[in-house]
């Protein structure tokens, strides 16, 4: 019998689908033998008490799930998501460049300096990709500081914002697609997939509201991994393994055929009737992983 402690913050519990599938997480826990207690912030001094942490509250290195995740990785513990990468998936610059290093078949993309955002710099940048373009700050989660741009003046605006994040970002090239491929990854096998629409109207599964802060999100399809294309299995085992051994929800574009990694993603949402929804033993996999 093993000692699980789920880190969590209070919002994981606001969508009633996510709520559900932590519910499944202990019950899975229990049926297995298994003790398995939320941890929020202010119980961080239990962590050593814990055979196991798993952790679904949003990651980043700024973040107190980042400190979770090096506490427990420290005391020895099985530890989803592990601090190595935390800070390779939150970093998109150092995700782009391992992808490059291992010849992962990727979004065309090409890095920008702060000291290197000039007039000629961004008529290049146009040529070689066409209009738009994508530009990404390294730390982003949840589409957040990923926006479209067209012309020269929009691209300074974008840039001026996200440069006060960092002194690079990702440019990418523009690749409409009708949903992008979501490929859910533990230690190096496939564990679910889906199909993330993008809602009518718009170019990202993610977007935000018309002059709000929110965001509307399309629909998540959900296939059983056996039907899906082996090129496309292949491809998401292919970038997890340039990040580590752990939990990941790969995000794929397919264009004529080819399958282009997006972004590997450490903490994967996963939401009960989505990501489980035809894959029952995720929770399963996940909980067994963590206790083996």
């Amino acid at each position: 019998m093993a000692n699980i402690a789920c880190f969590v913050e209070k919002y994981n519990f606001t969508d009633p689908k996510e709520a559900k599938a932590l519910e499944n997480f202990k019950f899975t826990a229990e049926k297995l033998g298994h003790n398995f207690n939320f941890m929020f912030r202010e119980n961080l001094l239990e962590i050593p008490k814990y055979d196991a942490v798993f952790i679904r509250a949003t990651t980043d290195p700024l973040f107190t799930a980042y400190i979770v995740s090096k506490t427990a990785w420290e005391n020895g513990l099985r530890v989803v998501d592990d601090p190595k990468s935390i800070q390779i998936c939150g970093n998109k610059i150092h995700l782009y460049s391992l992808f490059e290093k291992y010849d992962v078949p990727r979004i065309p993309t090409i890095i920008v300096n702060k000291d290197d955002f000039h007039h000629k710099r961004i008529l290049e940048i146009f040529r070689t990709f066409g209009r738009p373009v994508v530009v990404k700050a390294p730390y982003t989660s949840f589409s957040r500081y990923v926006e479209k741009v067209a012309c020269e003046t929009s691209f300074r605006e974008v840039a001026k914002r996200f440069f006060r994040k960092s002194d690079v970002l990702a440019v990418q090239k523009f690749t409409p697609t009708a949903f992008d491929w979501r490929v859910g990854v533990l230690n190096g096998e496939v564990l679910y997939i889906c199909k993330y629409m993008v809602p009518k109207g718009r170019w990202k599964h993610g977007a935000k509201r018309r002059g709000k802060p929110s965001f509307v999100w399309g629909r998540t399809v959900s296939l059983k991994k056996e039907n899906a294309p082996v090129g496309l299995k292949e491809t998401a085992l292919k970038a997890c393994r340039v990040v580590g051994n752990g939990l990941y929800g790969v995000d794929i574009k397919e264009v004529d055929g080819n399958y282009l990694v997006v972004e590997v993603n450490d903490n994967p949402s996963i939401y009960a009737g989505q990501e489980d929804l035809r894959n029952k033993d995720v929770y399963e996999k996940i909980i067994k992983y963590l206790t083996d």
